[in-house]
């Protein structure tokens, strides 16, 4: 496979007076698909395209960020970015993965749903847990408390945690619920490393030991309100670094 820069230089045009991250998300798969970069092709630096285009790297983040979503390129992180099919995911295929990214509206929509079934999730945890269970929710917090947000261990641990909870529901369709919305979590995260990020690591961790204690004490809406302010954090936190970037 093909790993150097594309030799030809593409011709990028004028930005419109729309998104600017759209715009060039919407040129690049362009130029994709009339093969001027072809998979395989690593794409050209963040300055360097941004210098091309005259837009911010902020901007040509964004756009990549977007285009990774829909499956025109991988980022390899101390490589660059590489071309790997030469048209976007179908709209069914991308679920809620291109929708964070090019509808930042909806984000609200998603914390909405993980508020319903996450909430109910902590609950009747706190209800039906074992102490199997709680040991594996304690092991996870663990984990999280030794990690940094910007560790790359930290989203799989916080996945499990969540998981965790709705394992110890001992409701199989609970736990494949949150499964189903495993990908719409690393779309948050992903989102997450293109914009400034306004978390609290300690405030974070304090948040998932509330929801773990409150299981831990049999005590349901203890759990659902600590499991659905953690949510409201996030979501506020998300908010604001959208509105800093002129999302």
């Amino acid at each position: 496979m093909a790993t150097s820069t594309h030799s030809v230089r593409p011709a990028f045009s004028p930005l419109r007076s729309v998104r600017k991250s759209d715009e060039v998300y919407e040129q690049l798969a362009v130029l994709i698909r009339a093969g001027r970069f072809p998979p395989g092709t690593r794409l050209p630096s963040e300055r360097e395209l941004a210098a091309q285009i005259n837009a911010s790297r902020q901007t040509i983040r964004e756009a990549l960020y977007r285009a990774e979503l829909t499956g025109l390129i991988e980022v390899r992180h101390g490589a660059g970015s590489f071309v790997v099919a030469s048209r976007p995911r179908e709209r069914g295929d991308a679920l809620v993965l291109d929708l964070m990214a090019s509808e930042a509206g909806r984000i609200a929509e998603f914390f909405e749903i993980r508020r319903l079934l996450e909430g109910w999730c902590a609950a009747r945890a706190a209800q039906s847990a074992s102490e199997t269970d709680l040991g594996a929710l304690l092991q996870t917090l663990e984990r999280m408390r030794q990690l940094e947000l910007t560790d790359a261990a930290w989203e799989p641990t916080d996945v499990a945690f969540h998981i965790a909870i709705a394992k110890a529901t001992g409701n199989p369709l609970a736990v494949r619920m949150i499964e189903i919305l495993r990908e719409s979590f690393s779309a948050l995260y992903r989102l997450k490393s293109v914009i400034p990020n306004k978390e609290e690591k300690a405030l974070v961790w304090k948040h998932h030991w509330d929801v773990y204690d409150a299981i831990r004490a049999r005590a349901p809406e203890a759990a659902r309100a600590a499991i659905v302010a953690h949510m409201d954090y996030v979501e506020r936190s998300l908010q604001a670094s959208m509105q800093d970037i002129g999302a």
